[in-house]
């Protein structure tokens, strides 16, 4: 159905929003980190803020909630990990490189897709896998390397948080009883779990982190986090699957200029034009799936 156009621009523009903050949103994960939080407790502290917004309505997911525990389970521990991963990664590496990486999720999720929920894989999504993993190759390969591979922790970072983030659109996908604010809440949920667990395994202190740190923190996750969330829902749920899409590459864009203007982060043409590869595969998808919703 066609929207009004009142109602299209009003999305655009949370799209638009949502973008903008999740391009910058590196900078505060990096002053956090410089104020001695480390990337897994400043996910916790940021989600125990983003939490908050949910604190009401638990209760009444409780019951989608046990339909089906080891859904529930799996969506909590990869869209966990999606969060955490994409947090070190942004703290520790290359802004926008990290954000290409991470924009590979497309990918993996049409290959899950036809994996586990048996969708076809037309040849035009083969066609975008095949260009994907060409642009992926190209921005991994470096002077003297015999095979482009990543060669260092926050590119696997960025990569795995990708694949989690694919991981849990398909287990999102597969859950048509449940609702939309369930699934939020368990994911949410989940980055303070699996963050935890991490925690006690890999034993991370807290350090001696002042109150206004952690007050910071919850701040950020209680409503910063909390409209990117919101717009992106707003958004996604009043404009065609495609056109979110391309407005939401604009984080990398921010992501980019942002750096650049914050602390010179620059990326060589070969990294661009890998990145250029990867962002026109998961457009190249997009689009394809929605041909494919509207025969």
């Amino acid at each position: 159905m066609h929207q009004p156009d009142k109602t299209s621009l009003l999305a655009s523009v949370a799209l638009l929003i949502a973008a903008t903050l999740w391009g910058v949103f590196w900078y505060p994960l990096r002053w956090l980190e410089t104020q001695g939080v480390d990337g897994v407790w400043a996910a916790v502290l940021i989600y125990c803020g983003t939490s908050v917004y949910f604190i009401p309505h638990f209760k009444q997911s409780i019951r989608d909630i046990k339909t089906n525990i080891p859904l529930m389970l799996t969506l909590a521990v990869f869209a966990g990990w999606t969060n955490i991963a994409f947090f070190l990664a942004v703290i520790d590496g290359e802004v926008v490189r990290v954000l290409l990486l991470f924009y590979m999720s497309p990918i993996w999720a049409t290959c899950l897709a036809y994996l586990f929920l048996g969708e076809k894989l037309s040849f035009s999504n083969f066609l975008a896998l095949v260009i994907a993993v060409v642009g992926m190759l190209v921005m991994l390969w470096q002077k003297n390397m015999d095979y482009p591979w990543p060669t260092s922790s926050s590119d696997w970072l960025a990569l795995s948080s990708g694949m989690a983030f694919a991981v849990s659109n398909v287990v999102m996908r597969s859950m048509h009883f449940v609702s939309a604010k369930t699934k939020a809440i368990v994911g949410w949920y989940g980055v303070i779990i699996v963050s935890l667990i991490l925690i006690m395994v890999l034993q991370i202190p807290f350090g001696d982190v002042a109150i206004s740190t952690i007050s910071t923190a919850f701040i950020i996750g209680a409503t910063v986090l909390v409209v990117m969330t919101l717009s992106v829902a707003y958004g996604v749920s009043r404009l065609p699957v495609q056109q979110s899409a391309v407005i939401l590459l604009f984080e990398v864009v921010v992501g980019a200029v942002s750096a650049y203007f914050i602390i010179g982060e620059t990326m060589v043409l070969r990294e661009w034009f890998g990145g250029v590869l990867i962002l026109s595969a998961g457009v190249f998808v997009t689009f394809s799936d929605r041909g494919k919703q509207g025969d």
